[in-house]
């Protein structure tokens, strides 16, 4: 039996997709675990951050991990769910790692940066590269953003984009929530989900807490 034996009948094998997870925090963190928990089995993780007390409290760390390098951290907890998943920890600028995607890739944009996300998706779609899709999740302490773009191009990518001085009041910040960061990983494992089984997946999804309101278009 595999650890996805109770869901693998609603979602159609991805074991051949490689998720490339940019930003190992909140965001990055829970959709990785939960694609692990789904059957994803190559994962590429990027970020030059070590875990930090205050990560613990919104991401997929313990306090056992602090000082470590996010990648590092990240690596051994998706090894501890699936022992034959296959990890490439990237600790160093992402564009210099991004030269080459494939069509089975998919791109996961998890930073806090505004300007980075730009940047990463800049170095993602150049060279040539075309990913089967690039999904943004944009959290704040009780709000959720996501863009997802299939067949992505920069210009499709630069409509959802806002610059940081802009997103000041829009919910990609530093305040955070474990119960937020952990809806971002369900909203992008299940725009993957609908990926892969071809179904229908929302452009956009916004969703708060406060209201409990979800808008997807």
């Amino acid at each position: 039996m595999h650890i996805n034996e109770r869901s693998s009948a609603l979602i159609n094998d991805f074991s051949d997709k490689v998720f490339h997870i940019l930003g190992c925090g909140a965001i990055g963190s829970s959709a990785a675990t939960q694609l692990c928990r789904m059957g994803g089995e190559t994962f590429v993780l990027y970020d030059l951050d070590s875990v930090e007390i205050q990560n613990v409290g919104v991401s997929h760390y313990t306090l056992n991990d602090i000082g470590k390098r996010k990648v590092d951290a990240l690596d051994n907890h998706l090894v501890s769910i699936n022992p034959d998943v296959n990890i490439y920890a990237e600790f160093g600028r992402f564009s210099a790692f991004l030269k080459k995607l494939g069509t089975e890739d998919i791109v996961i944009l998890g930073f806090d940066s505004m300007d980075s996300r730009l940047e990463a998706a800049v170095a993602a779609l150049k060279n040539g590269n075309k990913p089967l899709a690039i999904i943004d999740g944009r959290m704040g302490a009780e709000e959720y953003q996501q863009y997802t773009i299939k067949n992505p191009t920069l210009g499709k990518y630069k409509t959802t984009w806002y610059s940081d001085a802009q997103a000041e009041d829009e919910p990609c910040n530093a305040k955070a929530t474990s119960y937020c960061s952990n809806m971002s990983g369900a909203f992008i494992a299940n725009a993957i989900k609908k990926l892969v089984n071809e179904e229908n997946v929302a452009e956009e999804i916004v969703f708060s807490f406060p209201g409990l309101v979800l808008g997807s278009k």
